[in-house]
């Protein structure tokens, strides 16, 4: 395991997350990928977006410039938070982002995925499963950060088998069950 995850959108229980994420590939070496996808408000049209980096509450238009512009507030957002850790990439992911985070672990761009987890009512990217379904169902480590509060942890099945690696205080954790969702 070399690379680590950490999918945001901006939420408390990502900051907690962020935390958890950046110590842990402090005390791991490994590289840290903070991930952002654009929310569409539409299912099969991906190229019109509505984004909290966004100034506007409408949908706008995908451009290559929105992107470089969205990518560089993505890495101000986060620069000052990484203190002197330096290795850290950022990506500005469009799609429906369960299927490009699949995509992502399967061509091996990253080893474990760590989010914090959904707020009440927050929006959920049409046609995606809830978070907790899908953690179960993913054949690939992932821990969900801050359903209980900022050391709380739930992880799926595959990333219990890395727990000696992961840094979790014992105790601190539940497992992502499928009769638990």
């Amino acid at each position: 395991m070399t690379t680590l995850g950490f999918c945001t959108h901006f939420t408390q229980t990502d900051e907690w997350a962020f935390e958890y994420a950046l110590n842990l590939v402090k005390s791991r070496g490994w590289q840290l990928n903070i991930c952002h996808w654009l929310v569409s408000p539409y299912l099969l049209r991906r190229d019109l977006v509505q984004d909290e980096l966004l100034p506007s509450n409408s949908p706008v238009q995908i451009t290559p410039r929105l992107l470089t512009q969205l990518e560089l507030q993505l890495r101000q957002r986060y620069d000052p938070l990484l203190g002197d850790f330096t290795n850290v990439a950022f990506k500005l992911c469009e799609g429906q982002y369960q299927v490009e985070l699949v995509r992502c672990l399967r061509k091996n761009q990253l080893d474990l995925v760590v989010m914090g987890y959904p707020l009440q009512g927050a929006p959920i990217d049409p046609g995606s499963l809830p978070i907790e379904e899908f953690a179960v169902r993913l054949p690939y480590p992932l821990i969900l950060v801050g359903w209980n509060g900022p050391q709380s942890f739930l992880l799926n099945a595959k990333a219990v088998e890395w727990l000696h690696l992961l840094d979790i205080p014992e105790g601190g954790w539940e497992l992502l069950e499928p009769q638990k969702i």
